[in-house]
């Protein structure tokens, strides 16, 4: 870490505003080591280190640091009116381009920041940038980056080169297709994990085992998961929580949409997520190709961005090559649309390009369901209740099996409903051999059943469920199906079994070891838990930024004002180690205020010391008089 400074120091007093989630995202972005914080001092040391401003000025956009650049030119700050006219920009622009920095805490806007999305500030706010990225800023020209002249003045690369129409038109069946394929497979990609969660392994990422389980429930390659997913977290269907990644609130509504409405969805997250300046860029240039041309401007727009930025522009234009907005570079009509009129427009554009939804299906003698376009949402997911699905997609298929009827009438269906619906929607009649399952699987149904013990078994017993049946060889079945031991079922009659696991969990095994299972008396089946046989939730693992956080939070939690005892020992201790100057207000005994500017020089229990600049005296001072301490530059 670099010495104690005045300016860490002063930016150690505005971290102490931020909240903890502002805390843990700026040492996250800035890849501080969190494992040698102990307060905001700590942090404001690592943050002017030139390895981690590095790091946050590769993030900053061509505007943001030819502001950046200009502000550093005045030491002691510039009004944000000043920087903006000598810039020719708007100040309200200008003040947008320059929150990312303050938010890395590479500059200080006014006088606060609280790690929001917009700084609380005076109508025209003082920008003061950090001597150690002045220094970093001045260094560029001998490494090969653009000086604060270039910044302002150095145009973007010259126009990309034109797109025949021609190829454009046949461009548009292929977008169309991998529109459709990936809406597809990303509600495909949501329904798995609304059965079953996916646990991330403890460094991030989805583990093999994962990945594979939603590649086959996608219909897609291992490799395309992490976009898929990728795509989901952007449109707020998904987001990780707990070690695990989850499904929002917001799937099921998005799943009942059409597919067109569910691609704008995934194509409206994926161009909000591109800069400002490439989604007008990309507005500007419908006529020309991306390829290249787009590699070149990006690397123009955030010139220091490196090989992390040529990753993540390759990760957005597989997104947008599999979302049928371009293909190797040549956008399409519906691509055009989308970057232009929005993605409401682009839905427009792509509708009659991919086949319209159906509301029937064939039913076969199989028992396969087959249906020859795209279901309808609401049918589908009705579908899905009483059929296992084979492939879904542009024709779907169905199978329809004894567990999956068993599975609708525990969720609330009847043999009379699932005729009606299944009749309703075939193009082909009712076959026999589908209507006698239906009727058969109704008719055992509740062979066995489950419900919760009295609590006063229930602690004699040392279990929760007791399954009962009066097949009694059905229920010995039931005790030495493998399919049913992780219930760790054990016998108390000729006709129960109990376990120690919760209704619910016992249901659902024994409906998907194909038992005829039903709550017991008549209850309401219960809400269906997790995929039987997947891992528990797993406590998160300890988090080092949260750790560290906490650490920071409880160093200046007797500091909640700038008079707090420790918070002024602190600056003072260190103002010692990196001889820096202070000036110092002291409450004095008749009440008033005295300002001193002084060098310290030690500090023992309650007072401090200190020489003074202007009576060239040393004077020791106690600590709980000080009520305000700011490093002197």
């Amino acid at each position: 870490m670099p010495g104690t400074s005045a300016a860490s120091l002063a930016l150690a007093a505005r971290l102490r505003d931020r909240d903890d989630a502002a805390l843990a995202r700026l040492i996250r972005e800035r890849g501080v080591s969190p494992a040698g914080l102990r307060d905001v001092f700590d942090l404001a040391e690592a943050l002017l280190d030139q390895g981690t401003i590095a790091v946050a000025l590769a993030g900053l956009s061509r505007r943001g640091l030819a502001a950046i650049a200009a502000a550093a030119q005045h030491p002691e700050g510039v009004a944000l009116s000043a920087l903006a006219t000598h810039l020719d920009r708007d100040s309200a622009a200008l003040l947008h381009d320059l929150v990312p920095a303050e938010r890395a805490a590479l500059v200080a806007i006014g006088e606060r920041a609280d790690g929001g999305n917009e700084p609380a500030l005076a109508a025209d706010p003082a920008v003061l940038v950090w001597p150690p990225i002045v220094a970093e800023l001045a260094a560029w020209p001998t490494r090969g980056l653009p000086s604060p002249e270039a910044l302002r003045d150095e145009p973007p690369p010259a126009a990309l080169g034109p797109v025949d129409d021609s190829d454009r038109r046949f461009l548009d069946r292929g977008a169309a297709e991998k529109a459709f394929t990936t809406a597809t497979r990303v509600t495909e990609l949501l329904i798995a994990l609304q059965e079953a969660p996916a646990r991330l392994l403890a460094k991030g990422g989805l583990s093999l085992p994962e990945s594979k389980r939603l590649a086959a429930a996608a219909g897609a390659e291992p490799d395309e998961v992490p976009l898929l997913l990728d795509l989901a977290v952007l449109a707020g269907l998904v987001d990780d929580d707990a070690g695990h990644t989850r499904p929002l609130d917001g799937v099921d509504a998005w799943r009942s949409q059409p597919v067109t409405d569910r691609w704008a969805a995934l194509a409206g997250a994926w161009l909000d997520a591109l800069p400002v300046e490439l989604r007008e860029l990309l507005a500007d240039r419908v006529d020309a190709r991306w390829g290249e041309g787009i590699a070149d401007f990006v690397d123009w727009l955030y010139p220091a961005g490196g090989d992390a930025l040529l990753r993540r522009l390759h990760h957005r234009g597989a997104q947008g090559d599999r979302l049928g907005i371009a293909s190797e570079g040549r956008p399409s009509s519906i691509g055009t649309a989308l970057v232009t009129r929005g993605a409401a427009a682009a839905a427009e554009v792509l509708a009659p390009l991919v086949p319209a939804e159906v509301d029937r299906v064939y039913l076969q003698h199989d028992l396969t369901i087959v249906s020859p376009g795209p279901l309808a949402g609401a049918i589908d997911e009705r579908l899905r209740r009483v059929a296992l699905v084979e492939s879904a997609g542009l024709a779907g298929r169905y199978r329809v099996t004894g567990e999956s009827v068993t599975r609708a009438i525990a969720l609330g269906e009847s043999a009379q409903s699932l005729l009606a619906f299944l009749g309703e929607i075939s193009l082909t009649g009712l076959p026999q051999p589908l209507e006698y399952l239906v009727l058969e699987t109704a008719r055992r149904y509740g062979a066995v059943r489950v419900g919760a013990l009295e609590h006063d078994e229930s602690a004699v017993l040392g279990a929760r469920t007791a399954v009962r049946s009066d097949d009694a060889v059905m229920l010995e079945a039931v005790l030495v199906d493998a399919a049913t031991a992780p219930l760790g079922l054990r016998r108390t009659g000729a006709h129960r079994l109990v376990s120690r696991m919760d209704p619910a969990v016992v249901l659902w095994t024994l409906i998907d070891a194909r038992y005829p299972a039903a709550p017991d008396d008549g209850a309401l089946p219960p809400e269906r838990p997790r995929r039987p046989g997947s891992r528990a939730s797993q406590p998160p693992a300890d988090d080092a930024v949260l750790a560290a956080v906490q650490r920071l939070r409880r160093a200046t939690a007797t500091t909640s004002t700038e008079s707090g005892a420790a918070w002024v020992s602190r600056q003072w201790e260190l103002a010692v180690r990196g001889k820096l100057g202070v000036r110092a207000t002291v409450a004095m005994p008749d009440g008033s205020a005295r300002v001193f500017e002084l060098e310290p020089t030690g500090i023992a229990g309650s007072r401090v010391r200190g020489r003074d600049r202007e009576a060239d005296v040393e004077r020791t001072l106690p600590i709980a008089s000080i009520t305000a301490l700011e490093p002197l530059e």
